[in-house]
Parts: structure tokens; C-alpha cells; sequence
């Protein structure tokens, strides 16, 4: 995705600029202009040589692309290969791993049972594609937002039970309701 956004300022900055040498014409009374055959077969040699640079960039990008599919699919196979191993050495508790979000233990009789396949959507595709630092920043970015939104709605209440308001105890200061009082 980077390289794509280089490749289209390339492109933006190649098209600005054979504008710009294109409209530098200086017109005499006779009505000719300073522009000949020189200058426009320069031009369409520019031209050319800048869309073999182009398309030397894409196919460069393309390139890039598929490693980094065939590598996360190496990727995937081998840690499929390790959890399918801990699930054969731990027949007793059928643990496979855990999970990458809250760390909490997976068994191999968590995953659901279904005839057909699971359909990626294609954002999540397109994510699963992104280079780890990329993925761990957008991951930061969310927690951040959504730690946001929770503290700027904190004043909603999912009930109107009083044990799901926030607020603070005064003979103690504990903050939860349910909390044991620390005076004495």
C-alpha cells in the first residue's frame, strides 16, 4: 500500500511536470511557437522512459506482494503444524494455544464445527496483508480510540441498576460498588 502511494506520486509529479515543460511555449507574431520536432520527440522519450520506470516500480511491487503472501502462508501452515502437535501431546486438555487478543487459553473444542468454510471479508484480507509494525500500530491506534469512547461515554449506562453506575463510596473511597469497605 506504501509503495503504491509512492508510485502514484511518481506518477503525479511526471504528469506535472511534462505539463509544465508541454505549456512553455513562447508564440512569435508569425503565429510558430518555440517547439519543434526535437523538443516533442524529446518529450515522447521522456514519456516512454518514465512508464518503463513505472512499470518496472509495479512489477517490483507485485513481486514484493506475492513474497510476503507466500511467506504468511508459510507462516500459517507452520504454527497449524505446531498447535495440531501441542493438541496430539495434551490429549488430557485438548489446549491448543492462546488466544493473541486477551491471552486466554483456546481448546481445539472452542473452534466451530461447520460444513462449509469460513469467508474472509476483504478488509480483514487486506489488513492480514500489512507488514506487522503496520498491523501493531493500527491495533495501538484502536485501543486508543476505543479507551476514548469509553471514557466519553462512561456516563451511559447499560442498566439502570445502581451497581452499574460508577461513583465512589465517601467513608472509604473504594470506586466500585460491590467493593468491600477499607474504614474501620
Amino acid at each position: 500500500m506504501y509503495c503504491q502511494n509512492l508510485i502514484n506520486q511518481y506518477l503525479m509529479m511526471n504528469y506535472l511536470y511534462l505539463h509544465v515543460v508541454t505549456e512553455e511555449r513562447t508564440y512569435y507574431e508569425d503565429g510558430s511557437s518555440n517547439t519543434d520536432e526535437t523538443n516533442n520527440q524529446f518529450l515522447l522519450e521522456e514519456i516512454s522512459a518514465q512508464q518503463a520506470h513505472i512499470d518496472r516500480l509495479q512489477k517490483s511491487l507485485r513481486e514484493a506482494n506475492h513474497k510476503s503472501r507466500k511467506l504468511a502462508l508459510e507462516l500459517h501452515k507452520e504454527r497449524k503444524k505446531r498447535q495440531e502437535e501441542v493438541s496430539s501431546d495434551n490429549n488430557n486438555t485438548d489446549i491448543i494455544g492462546n488466544c493473541p487478543r486477551c491471552n486466554s487459553s483456546l481448546s481445539a473444542n472452542d473452534e466451530p464445527k461447520h460444513k462449509g468454510e469460513w469467508e474472509v471479508h476483504p478488509d480483514c484480507k487486506e489488513f492480514m496483508k500489512l507488514e506487522d509494525h503496520l498491523k501493531d500500530n493500527l491495533r495501538n491506534e484502536k485501543q486508543k480510540r476505543l479507551n476514548e469512547v469509553r471514557s466519553q461515554m462512561k456516563f451511559i449506562l447499560d442498566t439502570d441498576d445502581i451497581e452499574d453506575s460508577y461513583g465512589k463510596w465517601t467513608c472509604c473511597g473504594q470506586e466500585e460498588y460491590k467493593a468491600e469497605c477499607l474504614s474501620k
